[in-house]
């Protein structure tokens, strides 16, 4: 399944009691040139990645049966973790995997007194320019049937109470996000049907 956020493109396969996940960068997605080898920031995106979809997979439902989901982010225009948690669960959903409920992810830069929600690659990326405290991000996963929180990522350096109305924030946008996802997943499931009663 392949998904497209504005210029991020992403694509997501899965494979199939164990869930793993891979995220890696295409060397051409950044603007810096980066290289086939998977990274830290490929391995720590990889590993909250798999701790996002655990909560949501009804992995005992796959006795001895491993699922395996590779990213592979081919244009990278910003709030890349939280579109890849967004991409790999509905391309779980649109292979038939039994989940619990659709995991989303939504992102939060601050800088200053300003606030970004899903921010670009340069918005994203500005703060690490520049030093000084109220800058950072936020990426949040979250499970929006069952109002539960399964990935929490930050960066930078951000308030206590900014921290917390950014999660609500994030939140909000997930819920935001969740009609539309539903009725993607809609319309892939009834062309599904049509395509098989062509065949």
């Amino acid at each position: 399944s392949s998904c497209n956020f504005g210029f991020l493109k992403q694509l997501c396969v899965f494979l199939c009691l164990r869930l793993t996940t891979d995220m890696r960068f295409a060397p051409f997605s950044c603007p810096e040139r980066g290289s086939w080898i998977q990274g830290s920031q490929d391995k720590d995106f990889s590993l909250m990645l798999q701790e996002s979809l655990q909560p949501a997979v009804c992995l005992h439902r796959y006795p001895r049966s491993q699922i395996e989901v590779n990213v592979m982010v081919l244009e990278n225009s910003g709030s890349v973790l939280a579109h890849a948690v967004t991409c790999a669960s509905m391309a779980l959903a649109d292979a038939g995997i039994e989940m619990y409920d659709l995991v989303l992810g939504c992102s939060l830069r601050q800088d200053g007194a300003s606030y970004v929600v899903d921010p670009t690659y340069p918005e994203e990326n500005s703060w690490k320019s520049g030093g000084g405290e109220k800058r950072g991000g936020l990426t949040v996963a979250f499970l929006p049937s069952l109002n539960q929180v399964s990935g929490l990522q930050s960066d930078g350096e951000m308030a206590e109470e900014t921290l917390t109305a950014g999660i609500r924030t994030c939140i909000e946008g997930c819920y935001k996000l969740y009609p539309v996802v539903q009725q993607a997943l809609m319309k892939a499931v009834r062309q599904a049907l049509v395509d098989t009663r062509v065949v």
